[in-house]
C-alpha cells in the first residue's frame, strides 16, 4: 500500500483455500499477524490484524496493513474491505478505537455499521 511501510519477512499459513494467515515473529514468537480473505471479484478482505500488547507502538499494525494490502493487491485485489468489532466500552479489552485510527489515517472510509445483539435462552 504506497505510502505504508511493511513488513520485509513474514511467514504465510494457508487456513483453508480462501484465506491466509500472515504471521511476524520475533525469535519464536509471534507479535504480529493479519488474517485475509483471498479476492473474490476483485474484492479482498482483511478479516484481522493483532499485535500482541508488548508489541504495541512501534508500527507493527501499520506494517502489517500495508503488507496484507500489498499481498491482496498481488493476488488481483482492486479493493480491500475491513470489518472492526467496535462496540466495546473505551478501556475494555476489546477497544478498538487504535485500530479505527489506524484504519481511517491508511485511507479506509467507514461505509455501514453493523449492530450486534444477544440473548439468554
Amino acid at each position: 500500500m504506497q505510502g505504508l511501510p511493511h513488513v520485509d519477512r513474514y511467514d504465510v499459513e494457508h487456513l483453508s483455500p480462501d484465506q491466509r494467515r500472515l504471521v511476524l515473529t520475533d525469535r519464536r514468537n509471534t507479535i504480529a499477524e493479519a488474517t485475509i480473505g483471498l479476492p473474490h471479484q476483485g474484492t479482498g478482505v482483511l478479516w484481522w490484524i493483532g499485535v500482541e500488547p508488548a508489541a504495541r507502538g512501534r508500527g507493527l499494525g501499520t506494517a502489517m496493513l500495508g503488507t496484507a494490502v500489498d499481498v491482496l493487491t498481488a493476488l488481483g485485489a482492486t479493493e480491500v474491505i475491513l470489518y472492526v468489532d467496535d462496540d466495546a466500552p473505551p478501556g475494555d479489552d476489546r477497544d478498538r478505537r487504535a485500530a479505527n485510527a489506524l484504519y481511517e489515517a491508511a485511507g479506509f472510509e467507514e461505509i455501514d455499521r453493523l449492530h450486534s445483539y444477544a440473548r439468554q435462552p
